[in-house]
């Protein structure tokens, strides 16, 4: 890890890039702060849905910015000295893409999974893996269900 240099305050270059910097730095860290929070409150909602019992939901506090959801007005549930998860009910929503929504996409189609990776230009396999559960990467299943999406559209135009 690199140790900072100290800043001569006197150069109003150098502190309008250090403000810059500053600015850039709290911005990554709140980023980071609300995706530890989803990822908490996703934690939870596996461990509720798979009975695993919680360790209460409280996760040590990082000494940081409020986050953006309690900028905006909602408000966010930390007490000092930990974490707690706000009331509310954290399950999926109905619409979310999952590996079983993408089969029954796909099946109603009559489309093979190979056909579906062919268009997707991935491997057969990976449907079949993202169907099945076993992958489960946002950004995979939100590909293939753009790719259903368009493979639709054209059996629709057929």
């Amino acid at each position: 890890m690199a140790i900072a240099q100290p800043v001569k305050m006197n150069d109003s270059e150098n502190i309008e890039s250090v403000a810059q910097e500053i600015r850039q730095l709290r911005s990554v860290f709140e980023a980071i702060h609300e995706a530890l929070q989803v990822a908490v409150i996703r934690l939870a909602t596996i461990q509720a849905k798979v009975g695993v019992p919680a360790s209460n939901g409280a996760m040590p506090v990082i000494d940081a910015p409020a986050p953006r959801a309690a900028a905006a007005g909602r408000s966010a549930a930390r007490s000092r000295g930990e974490w707690t998860l706000p009331d509310g009910d954290w399950a999926a929503p109905s619409d979310a893409v999952t590996g079983e929504t993408l089969r029954s996409r796909r099946e109603a189609l009559g489309i093979s999974q190979a056909a579906v990776a062919h268009a997707a230009h991935c491997s057969r396999g990976l449907v079949a893996e993202v169907e099945r559960g076993r992958r489960r990467s946002a950004m995979t299943l939100s590909h293939l269900s753009q790719v259903l999406d368009k493979l639709e559209h054209q059996a629709r135009r057929n």
